[in-house]
């Protein structure tokens, strides 16, 4: 992975750029002392037996398995699942994030021989997947098969519902960190074990959160988390209060979505924080860019590609023929969407537009556990320089409390 920050820069933010270096460096100074629980997770091991342990024994006889967790007990799992690409294990993997009545029904119309259910709550208490664990343990009643068979997952440790319930109907559960929430929790087992059942590989993930995390030893302007949290400051300072990530590629769709809620959950707190935004590309050249190039200059942009030279289909020779197809004969996909990639960044260059780029290699488990553990580092690096706790979410615990109120108003 290599951030380029040269295009992010200008002579307005520079000076707000080195400002935000320097107040971080104590913060820095102090991780170097004492590191986050979530930076250790680049070394764990201990942890790894027990996912494959659970992985195969769930997995065995299953056609498909459904992923019950809503937010960050389901997105970083996705972006995982996701990065395998075709490259899969020939298991249908379900992520039931979203609670919509008709869908899960329709979900639930399946074999349930052969469909399993993995539930992930750190509270042991989400409503949410409360709810769809309930309509599953139903569905395989009806089937008269046995949930000891068919369900496993991930809860906080003590007494809690979805502890209750496993011991109730006999079902294994691993233990969710106790000092990670779940939208930092991509690299435990909450989101290792289901990338498992896509062929993800665990120690691979890590292995690539470690090269993020080796620059934590050395000076503060030289590590790339501190960067990016330092180049955000210095653009929500300067005015620029949106915050645009867009991939280049179908494998790191989900990464933006992971890293939209990331951002929006840990810094929006106290009139702080920046709108995060998640575009794609190439497709979002066609729904977005007008506006980026000549819409209000309010947002900052990370563009994220691979290398796609010479990979994919080619056309057929006839379209040399063609005046208005003759530029792609003889080129691939994949040099198109470099080519466009690299258009959509000269482009806002050149319109002002501040943009970092990020450029991976290849999208491999090890250059997304160094992305993951990037980007997560960097929200928290952001959140110590505005001065707020990136970990709790106030105004979406209030959210939980009505709706809870409200369900027992309808019951009375």
């Amino acid at each position: 992975m290599h951030q380029n920050l040269t295009s992010a820069l200008c002579a307005t933010t520079t000076p707000l750029y080195a400002a935000a270096l320097e107040a971080l460096a104590p913060h820095h100074a102090r991780y170097q002392a004492q590191p986050l629980p979530h930076m250790a997770l680049a070394e764990k091991q201990d942890d790894v037996a027990a996912m494959h342990q659970m992985a195969q024994a769930l997995a065995q006889d299953a056609q498909r398995i459904l992923i019950l967790g809503t937010g960050g007990s389901s997105l970083g799992a996705q972006v995982l699942e996701q990065a395998q690409g075709t490259d899969k294990t020939g298991l249908d993997l379900i992520f039931a994030d979203n609670l919509d009545a008709d869908s899960f029904a329709k979900t639930l119309q399946g074999d349930m021989s052969t469909t399993r259910f993995f539930v992930v709550s750190k509270s042991g208490g989400t409503a949410e997947t409360m709810m769809q664990l309930g309509g599953a343990l139903l569905a395989l009643e009806a089937a008269g098969a046995k949930p000891s068979h068919h369900v496993a997952g991930i809860a906080g440790r003590g007494d809690n519902a979805l502890r209750r319930l496993a011991r109730a109907y006999e079902f294994p559960l691993l233990a969710h960190e106790s000092d990670i929430g779940g939208r930092f929790s991509v690299l435990t087992n909450v989101g290792l074990l289901p990338a498992i059942w896509a062929g993800g590989d665990p120690e691979a993930v890590r292995a690539g959160a470690r090269k993020t995390m080796a620059g934590l030893k050395g000076e503060p302007q030289n590590f790339e988390p501190l960067k990016g949290a330092a180049l955000h400051l210095a653009h929500m300072q300067a005015g620029r209060n949106v915050n645009v990530m867009m991939p280049y590629a179908d494998k790191l769709e989900r990464l933006a979505f992971w890293y939209r809620q990331l951002w929006a959950e840990s810094l929006g707190k106290k009139g702080h924080g920046s709108v995060p935004v998640n575009a794609l590309g190439p497709v979002d050249q066609h729904s977005q860019l007008q506006l980026y190039l000549d819409g209000p200059d309010d947002k900052l942009y990370t563009l994220i590609t691979h290398t796609t030279r010479g990979t994919g289909c080619r056309v057929p020779d006839g379209f040399l023929n063609d005046p208005d197809l003759a530029s792609l004969a003889g080129h691939t996909m994949g040099n198109l969407v470099d080519a466009e990639a690299r258009a959509t960044l000269d482009v806002l260059v050149d319109a002002k537009r501040p943009v970092r780029h990020i450029e991976l290699g290849a999208i491999t488990d090890e250059s997304l556990g160094e992305v993951l553990m990037q980007l997560q580092l960097e929200t928290i690096y952001t959140a110590d320089g505005l001065g707020i706790d990136a970990y709790s979410q106030p105004a979406v615990e209030a959210g939980k409390i009505r709706a809870k109120q409200y369900l027992q108003d309808m019951a009375e």
